[in-house]
């Protein structure tokens, strides 16, 4: 690993952990009591756990026989695992409720700066002039750094598995049989962890299959396997269903109208993607960058790229059709997080064709804005919960497109608050 990417690596896990404390989400909460119970009885079951039991039906369901088992499928529990080593080793007990949150959040940092070497890494092949200004939006300009590195969500984990997937696909040297089963592995890992990036994989398949590469489609496909196997047992098993797991007594008929969710996911001042991270608005000419044949760096995998933004597509689609669109509590668009790898990429796309000093100036200015929204998302958590209840109406999420009481608002007062106390005490 190349010296920059040893320091995007530290960089990133010093950021994300400058504030000092985890977010204390509920759906983050089953997943690291989940990685001690496989270190220390090799099961899922999570019975053990008094602790829990507040959790019960919200992150945590019980099946007829007693067995208790989270929601969420297992990859982050796995992702997990070397954090809770150490621990579940030598004693039979969980940690304190509040070390079980801060090591989740250790995985979850450690997750997110990986995929961010990984990024990194891919935006040096592909548009190099655009590596760092790419690399710090994707990192600390996106919900990847107030919501994926903050807590063990599912998110932190499975963007990891995609970009090494992103790494492997894209890399000229990488087109021999063990590459592709490491393709395929990750791709089945990050569908293990968040099923929804399974239009990543279909995409991925796709492509290869357009371009008759039959033995690599053939080697993805067994890479994939083995985190398929146990998605499926692990679902069938404790839910009784293979696909949908533990959201099968999710609310999968209602949905909002199309323009509500798309519309809110996009530009919806408490949630919309380029409110929190305007820079992305260079992935559009980004993405149009991508019909042109032949263009080096980026002939051998243009249609990989396209076949991803089609994943991309299909992920916001999918969410803006989902009848909590909003994500529950949360900073952001944070269901747009297995996005952000292509997302960035596009942006370092249209950043790399800049040529004026004033064009890079602007989209420079346009990165230091998203970070410094998702700054305060992260540094102005005493606005979190009060704005969270506010705005718990039965309305589908309008209340979001309102300009007054904003989220980012909320943040930047608490921000405020905190450091005119902070200047108060120190008088």
């Amino acid at each position: 690993m190349t010296k920059p990417a040893v320091g995007v690596f530290v960089l990133c896990v010093a950021v994300f952990l400058a504030n000092g404390r985890p977010l204390p989400e509920v759906d983050c909460v089953a997943a690291p009591y989940t990685a001690w119970s496989l270190v220390r009885h090799g099961s899922y079951d999570l019975r053990q756990y008094p602790e829990l039991d507040r959790f019960l039906g919200a992150g945590v369901l019980e099946r007829p026989d007693g067995g208790r088992f989270s929601m969420r499928p297992p990859g982050s529990a796995f992702a997990a695992v070397p954090a809770m080593l150490p621990f579940a080793l030598f004693r039979e007990t969980p940690l304190r409720d509040i070390n079980m949150l801060n090591l989740g959040k250790l995985t979850a940092t450690f997750s997110v700066a990986g995929a961010a070497v990984f990024f990194f890494l891919v935006c040096r092949r592909l548009a190099p002039s655009a590596a760092w200004p790419a690399t710090v939006l994707f990192a600390f300009g996106t919900c990847l750094f107030s919501v994926a590195s903050q807590a063990l969500w599912m998110h932190g984990p499975a963007v990891f598995w995609l970009c090494a997937a992103l790494y492997l696909l894209t890399c000229p040297e990488c087109e021999r049989r063990n590459y592709r089963l490491a393709t395929g592995f990750s791709l089945g890992m990050a569908v293990l962890t968040r099923p929804t990036t399974g239009f990543f994989v279909v995409a991925t398949l796709v492509d290869l299959l357009v371009r008759r590469q039959w033995r690599a489609a053939f080697w993805v496909s067994m890479g994939g396997v083995i985190p398929a196997i146990v998605l499926f047992h692990y679902q069938w098993v404790n839910f009784g269903s293979p696909l949908v797991g533990g959201y099968k007594d999710d609310n999968w008929e209602e949905s909002p109208p199309l323009w509500l969710g798309l519309g809110g996911l996009l530009v919806a001042p408490s949630r919309g993607l380029f409110v929190y991270s305007p820079a992305l608005l260079l992935a559009l000419p980004g993405a149009w960058m991508l019909r042109r044949r032949g263009e080096e760096p980026l002939a051998g995998v243009r249609g990989m790229l396209l076949a991803w933004l089609a994943a991309s597509v299909a992920t916001l689609l999918f969410f803006a059709r989902w009848y909590d669109w909003r994500g529950g509590w949360c900073y952001g668009p944070r269901f747009l997080c297995e996005t952000m790898p292509l997302m960035c990429l596009l942006f370092a796309f249209a950043y790399a064709k800049l040529r004026n000093n004033w064009q890079r100036g602007f989209a420079i200015g346009l990165i230091a804005v998203s970070v410094g929204v998702h700054f305060l998302g992260v540094f102005g958590y005493g606005g979190y919960a009060p704005w969270q209840v506010r705005h718990m109406l039965p309305d589908q999420g309008r209340c979001l497109f309102s300009l007054e009481d904003t989220q980012i608002e909320a943040h930047v007062r608490d921000f405020f608050d905190q450091l005119t106390r902070s200047g108060r005490y120190r008088r």
